[in-house]
């Protein structure tokens, strides 16, 4: 008996889904020989250590268009040049700056004892990394009043939202508020 007739007898044994994983198997097995065969040449080729991983990656990818130095030379003289772009540097905004410190001073010069009110500070939040372009005094008097700002709108998170009101809190609350408000006022005759 000859193996083609072996193979024939094989298969009239075997059920149609048996015969159908023998086939995924073998083309799975072929795939699978024909990758890591790749993979050796690859490895032989390029004389580096090539990971199984990098590999794929190698034999997926993009290659890079190499152009020779006619093609450089023809790709500049063809190729209109622009100017290039001017990025101006960020401007410090101290017209908003000027306007939340209005509003500010506003607050704390109409502050009765009893209404705990946030003070704005989102203008200096957004720009004070660009406070390095003002004078070395007014820039070290905004990192003082906004920090004196910041805890007030602590306080007043802890009362509010915490619930958590007592007259500790109020005390402090308020001799912040006398102190922001001088300093604002220094502020604002120093700018004008």
């Amino acid at each position: 008996m000859e193996w083609w007739q072996e193979v024939e007898r094989l298969l009239d044994a075997l059920g149609w889904w048996q015969m159908a994983l023998v086939l995924v198997a073998s083309i799975l097995i072929g795939i699978l020989i024909s990758l890591s065969v790749c993979y050796l040449i690859a490895r032989f080729v390029y004389k580096d250590r090539v990971t199984f991983f990098n590999f794929f990656y190698m034999l997926f990818s993009k290659k890079p268009k190499v152009f020779t130095s006619s093609d450089l030379a023809r790709q500049f003289i063809n190729t209109p040049s622009a100017p290039p772009e001017v990025h101006e540097p960020a401007k410090f905004p101290l017209h908003e700056l000027l306007v939340e410190m209005e509003h500010n001073l506003k607050i704390v010069t109409e502050f009765s004892g009893d209404n705990l009110l946030p003070l704005q500070s989102n203008v200096w939040d957004a720009g004070r990394y660009l406070a390095h372009k003002l004078p070395v005094n007014l820039r070290e008097q905004l990192v003082q009043v906004y920090s004196d700002i910041h805890l007030l709108n602590e306080i007043v998170r802890v009362s509010t939202e915490l619930g958590y009101r007592s007259s500790f809190l109020d005390e402090r609350y308020g001799k912040r508020v006398t102190s922001v408000a001088e300093k604002l006022q220094r502020m604002k005759q120093n700018v004008e």
